[in-house]
């Protein structure tokens, strides 16, 4: 597909670059970098060929025929996974405990299937595995309380309204869990290993998947 089709295509659907980066799980400059005309690896370009055919905008060219809106059309392909553009660090809260918030957009990216939310990471502490500023997929855990598996990356919300993002294990007591911290090596002494009382965890959920993995 060429850039120009591509932004042809984008602009039938009534979207912005950056909301077609949202939807493709890719960057802005990413989609911008398409458009004029840069190579698309193979990966993606299936991904946007998938995309394209699955949410091609229709006009009827009969009277008889009932006319398909662009909101019409948006309402169809917006069915993925609900994404709030704000740093999970300043103001994910009001997202999970409100049924009225509103997602910004939706991702259907293969990557995001199964998460309930996608939000933005913020930070340095996770650095070699999750960058500032990439969309992540939570899965909320509600029984946290009972089972998780550690060695995995959680996003944690405390009773205190900290919110951090780190790899969870076996704390040094039965009242705690030690967190574990990825930043790189450069910023390693900053980001010790630290103990959270399992009495202060408010929400739990599993990072189940970045956009830095693609």
């Amino acid at each position: 597909m060429k850039g120009i089709e591509i932004r042809n295509k984008r602009k039938e659907l009534g979207l912005t670059q950056k909301d077609l980066a949202i939807k493709l799980g890719v960057s802005h400059n990413t989609i911008s970098n398409w458009e004029k005309g840069e190579v698309i690896p193979l990966s993606k370009e299936n991904l946007l060929n998938n995309f394209v055919n699955n949410n091609i905008v229709n006009f009827a060219t009969n009277e008889d025929q009932k006319k398909i809106t662009l909101q019409e059309q948006l309402e169809h392909i917006e069915k993925g996974v609900p994404y709030y553009d704000v740093d999970f660090t300043a103001g994910f809260l009001p997202i999970d405990h409100s049924n009225k918030s509103l997602p910004d957009s939706y991702i259907s990216h293969p990557f995001f299937k199964g998460c309930d939310y996608v939000v933005r990471a913020s930070g340095q502490s996770m650095a070699k595995l999750i960058c500032h500023g990439d969309a992540i997929g939570l899965v909320k855990i509600n029984n946290w309380q009972d089972f998780f598996p550690f060695g995995e990356i959680y996003a944690i919300v405390t009773t205190d309204n900290f919110r951090m993002i780190k790899i969870i294990t076996k704390g040094e007591t039965d009242d705690c869990y030690t967190l574990i911290s990825k930043p790189t090596d450069s910023k390693k002494e900053e980001f010790p290993p630290q103990q959270l009382k399992k009495s202060t965890i408010l929400s739990l959920f599993k990072v189940q998947a970045s956009s830095h993995l693609f």
